[in-house]
């Protein structure tokens, strides 16, 4: 599905030689480097590093909980924002 494959392209998740359509192909990895999510996503692995030593633990349940949670909110919001989009919704009701 289109929106799917822009939605992992964008977020850095198609690896380097999975076929993907035209479209797909064309849009950018957010989460590179140079890129402000590539910022913000180290800003936030950061914070969950700092947390986690605070805790005295690798890794923390309820942290990793809490950011997988907001990836899959990001997920649902990001696919109807493509469907409002592809069907021109927004424009049409404003």
């Amino acid at each position: 599905m289109l929106k799917e494959q822009i939605f992992e392209k964008m977020n850095g998740f198609l690896t380097e030689g999975v076929p993907v359509s035209k479209e797909a192909a064309e849009i950018a990895d957010e989460f590179s480097a140079e890129k402000e999510c590539g910022h913000l996503y180290d800003e936030v692995y950061e914070a969950k590093r700092r947390v986690c030593m605070r805790l005295g633990k690798e890794e923390d349940r309820d942290i990793e909980d809490m950011l997988s949670g907001m990836e899959k909110i990001t997920r649902v919001i990001s696919m109807k924002m493509y469907e409002c989009g592809r069907k021109g919704s927004f424009s049409e009701q404003h």
